[in-house]
């Protein structure tokens, strides 16, 4: 049982920095409570990833150096930091900065690297399983998240509710980190990692990496546009509410099967079955965007949730296989990195060119991903 205890510590860092997935509630509520523009809100949402991408890479570097419990700490401190400057003042500038990019974004990329080498150095034979079901509990927050920042929303307005929702948090967090026990020494710790230009000239991973910027974006913008995708097409607000919980519970069940899957199969085999459920949930939403029913809504959130989640649960173990030589630490960052970049790209996209043309692109893109996918797997 002792065994366990590390990783049952490390969970409430994914509840922490998962904040993030219950965008789809939080964005509406500031919406009408301060007005804030529609494209202000989604450009928010969008530099949580921005700010990901870089901290995840740099902290895979660092990691041939800096115990994982370190980077942990660093990660903490810029949740807590963050918010406060998020939530201090009114200024939409500062919220986006602080909380968006400071607290969830580089947050964000410290911890999950961090997270991630420490189940890979004590637990090394379940590195997918493992680190899929912390990527899970990171995806599926909002399912508590978003209905207990809906319910204090009403009697205390937004502001307060997402300062006590950050407060709690980061209490946790620092007390599980305390707890915390330093992690064993990377494999390739003796050697220097590679530079960034040398590993990324190794041709599995520049497919893996293209693959991911291809076909994630589908999701992250689902994820920032759900709301009002619902609004558009006729759906009650309840259900709208109902769509954001479906997705985040997809992304969570997505993480976790999909890691498990690469233990038990392959990673390559659960990266093909995570981009065919996106090919199909692409294909619902062409069919719901061009009027050819409704209907077909009521399984796409559950489904670009499950695509979108699997597409990060299957990285773990996709970077210890499609790494050569080792510097599996250094190629997670690289996949997650671009994973977080596709992130990015969903939302910048929506508020760029408009929900229904975004989306209706990225669907394409989702279908091309799968096609890709295929070819490289023969």
């Amino acid at each position: 049982m002792r065994r366990w205890i590390p990783f049952v510590l490390l969970t409430p860092f994914q509840f922490i920095f998962g904040l993030i997935y219950s965008w789809g509630t939080i964005s509406p509520a500031i919406h009408i409570q301060s007005g804030w523009p529609q494209a202000t809100l989604d450009l928010a949402f969008s530099l949580t990833p921005l700010g990901l991408l870089p901290a995840v890479i740099l902290a895979g570097r660092a990691l041939h150096r800096l115990a994982p419990k370190t980077l942990l700490a660093l990660a903490l401190a810029c949740f807590t930091v963050g918010g406060g400057i998020g939530l201090l003042t009114a200024s939409p500038v500062a919220f986006m900065l602080g909380y968006s990019l400071l607290a969830l974004g580089v947050g964000a990329g410290l911890s999950t690297a961090a997270c991630i080498a420490l189940v890979s150095r004590l637990y090394p034979e379940r590195r997918g399983s493992l680190g899929g079901a912390l990527l899970a509990l990171y995806g599926m927050s909002s399912v508590i998240s978003a209905p207990l920042f809906d319910e204090i929303n009403r009697h205390m307005g937004w502001r307060p509710t997402l300062a006590a929702l950050l407060g709690v948090y980061a209490a946790i967090g620092w007390l599980a980190w305390a707890f915390l026990p330093e992690a064993p020494a990377a494999p390739e710790r003796q050697t220097d990692p590679l530079p960034l230009m040398v590993l990324l000239r190794q041709r599995p991973l520049q497919w893996a990496l293209v693959i991911v910027l291809m076909a994630a974006p589908l999701g992250s913008a689902s994820f920032a546009t759900i709301g009002h995708l619902t609004k558009a097409i006729g759906v009650s607000s309840a259900l709208g509410v109902l769509a954001v919980s479906l997705m985040a519970l997809g992304n969570g069940v997505g993480r976790l099967g999909f890691g498990l899957l690469a233990d038990w199969i392959s990673p390559r085999f659960s990266r093909a079955a995570a981009l065919g459920l996106n090919a199909l949930a692409a294909l619902l939403l062409l069919g719901v965007l061009h009027g050819f029913g409704v209907w077909a809504f009521a399984a796409y959130p559950l489904l670009i949730g499950l695509a979108f989640g699997g597409m990060a649960g299957k990285l773990p173990a996709l970077a210890a296989h499609v790494a050569e030589n080792g510097h599996a630490e250094t190629a997670f960052g690289l996949l997650f990195g671009a994973f977080a970049f596709a992130s990015f790209l969903g939302p910048f996209l929506s508020a760029g060119l408009g929900m229904h043309t975004a989306l209706q692109g990225l669907a394409f893109c989702a279908l091309a991903a799968m096609g890709l996918g295929l070819a490289v797997a023969r």
